[in-house]
């Protein structure tokens, strides 16, 4: 009890703890709320559906999701220093940005149906529900305004937009499964929910701005930002591909989809507590570019601070599932799911290596070290994708959950310390892991 006072009043005393505590607490509170009313939604659709046709829209998920973060052309990190060091105007940065996602969400929804009609060329059904999903990528432009919102801290727009939307979509997949309607209609409302984010994304940014610059495009800025993210554009399919190529080859390795709907149940539990990390480094995100301009002191130990909190939250949140695993898995989506509740108890772990590879993602910027992250997201994609290949024949969905898990470690700690420049991040992530000094340095405080 000692130690969790003494963190409190660390975190209290710690401008940078203070200033992204107060930002997430909006961030956490939205993720919160979707993630309870997510949950209970997704096993009640995951019921009504079944193993095998909740395993076909996963299928048709994973493909789409692997271009969906594509679509971001590596863009969010990158728009969000430059609104920060205040580089260009913001109009000139937000329609820039704007203009160029539109232009890729076009291109990767060919692609998505394309790849879908090469993986699948007899089934039009899943076809048309990836035509209808990918188009979401187009919509999703509009999240250029998000990064206006993180840059400024703003966090309570986004999240109330968020938390309403969250209602509409529920209750129309609620009113899906009352009307006993398909997965068209299911997809449909994927689409939708971003569609309806989008547009209260343009009204409060119209609403709340303060710089009312004029939207124009500068082809100059396109060129610059664009040199700057294909590195993170390639490391971005990377990312997708070892994140999302365990579903994909589930759905095409298997002889049926059910696997894949017991995995991919088993995967939703497992993520659901990644919204908070994720607020956390979205907060952190504009901090710690800061302070790296200031003091590189403040800016080491930001940074340290933020993969400690990321590691051991992710640690108390797996010894959570790791015990009760069995029972969520058959309160939530019953007996049909069970095999789930194996699976997750390798899968929680994963998201550990994840958040702190996201995490780390600022410290790369801040450094001016993405090119690194490439080489390294790729020893992880090749590795997931070779033991998806040997393990999911034998093991299913536990086999794919092995694959991820060690593909997180290696993208996470193993590969950047191969490379000087990076070493040190991996060292952090390490130190992170280490209750002992963690307590040590809390009570030198």
């Amino acid at each position: 009890m000692n130690i969790l006072w003494l963190a409190k009043d660390k975190l209290l005393n710690n401008e940078v703890a203070r200033k992204v505590l107060g930002n997430s607490s909006w961030l956490v509170s939205d993720k919160i709320f979707n993630m309870i009313l997510s949950i209970f939604v997704t096993a009640i659709v995951a019921r009504y559906f079944g193993p095998e046709v909740y395993g076909e829209f996963n299928y048709a998920l994973a493909i789409v999701s692997l271009f969906t973060v594509l679509s971001t052309l590596g863009l969010e990190i990158l728009v969000v220093k430059t609104i920060v060091d205040k580089d260009q105007e913001e109009g000139t940065i937000l329609c820039t940005s704007f203009l160029l996602r539109v232009l890729g969400g076009i291109l990767l929804t060919v692609v998505s149906c394309i790849v879908m009609w090469i993986l699948e060329p007899s089934d039009k059904y899943l076809q048309f529900i990836v035509l209808i999903m990918s188009f979401s990528m187009v919509i999703r432009s509009f999240e250029v305004i998000e990064y206006w919102i993180q840059a400024h801290q703003k966090a309570k727009i986004s999240s109330l937009i968020r938390i309403i939307v969250s209602l509409i979509t529920a209750a129309l997949k609620l009113l899906l499964v009352y009307l006993k309607g398909d997965l068209i209609l299911f997809s449909l409302i994927y689409t939708i929910d971003i569609a309806i984010i989008s547009a209260a994304l343009v009204f409060a940014y119209l609403k709340y701005r303060q710089e009312k610059t004029r939207w124009k495009f500068s082809i100059s800025y396109a060129k610059e930002i664009l040199s700057q993210s294909w590195y993170l554009v390639l490391s971005g399919l990377m990312v997708s591909l070892y994140m999302r190529i365990d579903q994909v080859m589930l759905g095409t390795i298997m002889p049926n989809k059910d696997e894949l709907g017991i995995f991919s149940a088993a995967v939703r539990i497992a993520e659901m507590w990644y919204f908070v990390p994720m607020a956390i480094i979205v907060s952190f995100r504009p901090v710690i570019m800061s302070k790296k301009k200031t003091n590189n002191d403040d800016y080491i130990k930001s940074v340290q601070l933020l993969y400690n909190i990321v590691a051991w939250m992710g640690i108390v949140f797996g010894l959570f599932i790791l015990l009760f695993s069995k029972i969520i898995i058959g309160i939530l989506y019953g007996p049909d799911y069970i095999e789930s509740a194996r699976i997750l108890s390798v899968s929680i772990w994963a998201g550990i290596f994840a958040m702190l590879g996201s995490a780390r993602g600022v410290w790369l910027v801040s450094e001016g070290l993405q090119k690194y992250s490439m080489a390294y997201i790729a020893a992880g994609c090749i590795i997931n994708i070779s033991l998806n290949y040997f393990l999911i024949p034998s093991y299913g969905g536990y086999g794919a959950a092995v694959a991820t898990l060690i593909s997180q470690i290696t993208v996470a700690i193993i590969a950047p310390a191969f490379f000087k420049p990076t070493r040190i991040s991996s060292m952090m992530m390490l130190r992170a892991f280490n209750l002992k000094k963690f307590i040590m340095d809390i009570k030198h405080k």
